[in-house]
């Protein structure tokens, strides 16, 4: 029982001991009020079904997700207003109208129907965000209100919906690779083994060719042995991003947004571009990314969907870094081939880690620096100056509206060559 319904109880009885109609009446009225609040408290949001849609779970940058709303009162009793009220995370945009603040200080998509018996209505919208990352719709807070419109009851549904907001890319100039092999430019296409150089041995696989099967290695281990080549096309390429943009400590959280997503779109770019190319290539960073582990590793590789996953980890990646950049190239340095292509994309002066840039270069990985940030042509001439190939990254514009990167030439080092126009 409520304090209005006891206060009206408690009128009701005085009125009637005090014979006082006027207060009788205005007691009865109360209590049906409250006898009503009551009923659509109890069976207000029973059957009513809310259901939200989304078209896809991610898209790139300046795309949008078609999104429908569904509510459905599944029963005789008619809602007077029936709200919901979608909690969506920083940064969510909704065409067809703008957010609201919600209590918890949150962006709130609302929408508000006056529902009959069984009536089900359906509403479209169309999802985006003001930059990469990873959004959520969800959970809804829905409320009902009574036959005099009073809000009569409410709940909270956790049904939630995520969807990832790739980078933008844009076309890239100047990073075509040429792929050399014994001083020999290579085709794009062609074998994935040279059979003339051979590298050694490996077990028998179910699948493998009968010819490949090393005859007296195999007689003399008494099992099956099969011969590896060296690959003829030299084409792996780990994009090592540096997620940090100032010259500070990594754990200083100080850093501009713009630049942050700049590098960003250069790093998607770039993706795109060595996909292009048939190339192998994977992803490596030192940004929290919604796992447990505090690097980012993608391996390189030339499979099919590779493009989409390095660019799904992208939008994953957040804008702090989790730990030093020098950190992730000692993690890297253990797990890389000798031959990979390391291609650092950096927006800060590369000083601090030169000393581990090195160490992969005397380790057979050859090391590219792009320079991207507001020094760029000062950084890539720090990274010469220490022996290393660099080059400076621009893209022509905001990155909201840029049409393309440019990949500088300009003086370089022999060894380590990677790009070339």
């Amino acid at each position: 029982m409520t304090g209005t319904a006891f206060l009206a109880i408690l009128l009701l009885l005085g009125g009637v001991i005090l014979s006082v109609p006027v207060a009788v009446v205005l007691a009865i009225v109360v209590i049906l009020l409250e006898l009503v609040r009551a009923f659509w408290n109890r069976n207000g949001l029973r059957e009513v079904q809310y259901r939200r849609t989304l078209g896809r779970d991610r898209i790139t940058w300046g795309e949008e997700i078609p999104a429908t709303i569904e509510v459905w009162n599944r029963k005789g009793l008619p809602l007077a207003w029936l709200r919901a009220d979608d909690v969506a995370s920083p940064g969510v945009v909704v065409r067809e109208r703008p957010l609201i603040v919600g209590e918890r200080g949150l962006g709130v998509l609302r929408n508000t129907w006056t529902l009959a018996p069984f009536e089900r209505v359906v509403r479209r919208f169309h999802v985006g965000a003001d930059r990469r990352g990873v959004y959520e719709l969800g959970p809804v807070d829905l409320s009902v209100g009574d036959l005099f419109a009073r809000e009569a009851a409410a709940a909270t549904r956790p049904e939630t919906d995520r969807f990832l907001v790739r980078p933008r890319t844009v076309r890239a100039t100047g990073v075509h690779r040429r792929d050399r092999w014994g001083g020999t430019d290579r085709a794009l296409a062609g074998l994935s083994e040279d059979p003339s150089r051979f590298a050694g041995i490996r077990e028998y696989a179910p699948g493998d060719a009968v010819r490949r099967v090393h005859p007296r290695a195999s007689a003399r281990l008494g099992r099956p042995v099969v011969k590896v080549f060296e690959p003829s096309r030299d084409r792996e390429v780990l994009i090592a991003l540096d997620v940090q943009t100032h010259g500070g400590a990594a754990w200083e959280t100080s850093f501009d947004v713009e630049e942050v997503e700049s590098l960003f779109v250069v790093a998607a770019s770039l993706a795109r571009s060595l996909a292009d190319e048939r190339a192998s290539f994977g992803l490596a960073a030192a940004g929290y990314h919604r796992a447990e582990s505090r690097f980012a590793i993608l391996p390189p590789s030339e499979a099919p969907g590779q493009a989409e996953r390095v660019l799904d980890l992208l939008a994953r990646l957040s804008s702090h870094p989790s730990a030093p950049f020098e950190r992730l190239l000692a993690t890297i340095a253990r797990v890389l081939r000798p031959g990979t292509t390391i291609l650092v994309v950096t927006a800060r002066d590369p000083a601090r880690y030169l000393g581990h840039l090195r160490r992969l270069e005397q380790s057979g990985c050859p090391v590219v620096v792009l320079a991207c940030g507001p020094n760029a042509d000062r950084d890539a001439a720090h990274a010469r100056a220490a022996g290393l190939a660099a080059r400076t990254a621009r893209l022509d514009g905001p990155w909201r509206s840029a049409g393309r990167l440019v990949v500088a030439t300009g003086p370089t080092v022999a060894t380590g060559e990677a790009i070339a126009t």
